[in-house]
């Protein structure tokens, strides 16, 4: 399963994170950090397994997408 995860920055504010593919998923750090989300998709999708009484999905790969004119350093 992949899942993509996509990245913003807005000056002054940091960057924010949200997927096309896990309604719902937001969050945001100061620096651009693709293990955090990582980590925040895996826990949603998680908790929203055991909600539903299914397996926990184990075979994940992330797709980061970032805006070209931001600098992810």
């Amino acid at each position: 399963m992949t899942i993509r995860i996509l990245h913003h920055q807005e000056p002054g504010d940091g960057w924010s994170f949200d997927s096309p593919d896990i309604p719902g998923l937001v969050g945001g750090t100061d620096q651009y950090d693709a293990a955090e989300a990582e980590r925040a998709a895996r826990f949603a999708l998680t908790c929203e397994a055991e909600e539903r009484g299914e397996p926990v999905p184990e075979q994940l790969e992330f797709e980061h997408f970032v805006p070209a004119r931001a600098a992810a350093a």
